[in-house]
């Protein structure tokens, strides 16, 4: 996701409804996508949506871009928050904080919505090569514990450097190559030794089965 340009940021910041509206436009997507990543569903993910964008507006004359900030990094963290709110809330479970979600190394089945290529250098046409197996590989990312799950999607698919994933996710950069390298064994031991299969009659969830 590219960064917003400087002078559209401090017109938002300032108030100036034009700006505003054209940050909305240019970053709702990118807010979708991470409530989708974590909330398993359209309809949640759409809620979540409107709430952050909401958040994003409150927030917005916090955000500060001369402190060297990346705004996409702030904004992740963000729609991140209110996704995992949003679902503790309609779950009824305690709530916790992202960065304790983060540190958890035994938390269950998360949803991810893009392939994640044990390569970063090879090419992902390569590595599924026919829609059923990436399909496949969808799933069994889908299955890692959220804090593996998300730094791989940030390496990978949106490219951050791990000084960035440990920004984003407010980590030792140490952790977070823990946790890419522990996701690549995860998926690997899970597409060899499983078959991965989509149980959308009982769990409308990925499950992984011998």
């Amino acid at each position: 996701m590219p960064e917003p340009g400087a002078e559209l940021l401090a017109r938002a910041i300032l108030g100036e409804e034009d700006a505003i509206v054209a940050l909305v436009q240019s970053q709702q997507a990118y807010i979708y996508s991470i409530c989708l990543q974590i909330a398993r569903n359209r309809e949640d993910a759409a809620d979540f949506t409107q709430e952050a964008v909401i958040r994003m507006l409150r927030a917005l004359p916090s955000f500060r871009a001369e402190d060297g900030a990346r705004f996409t990094t702030w904004l992740y963290r963000l729609a991140a928050n209110v996704a995992l709110d949003g679902l503790r809330r309609k779950r009824a479970r305690p709530s916790t904080s992202l960065d304790a979600g983060w540190e958890s190394a035994d938390e269950g089945p998360v949803v991810a919505n893009q392939v994640a290529d044990p390569d970063r250098a090879a090419d992902p046409a390569d590595a599924a090569a026919t829609r059923d197996e990436a399909a496949r590989v969808r799933a069994a990312v889908e299955l890692l514990p959220l804090a593996q799950r998300t730094a791989l999607t940030l390496f990978y698919f949106q490219e951050k450097k791990y000084e960035e994933i440990a920004s984003t996710m407010d980590l030792p950069l140490n952790t977070v190559k823990s946790h890419i390298r522990r996701a690549k064994e995860r998926l690997a031991v899970l597409l060899q030794e499983h078959r991965v299969e989509w149980d959308g009659a009982e769990g409308q969830s990925w499950v992984a089965t011998r």
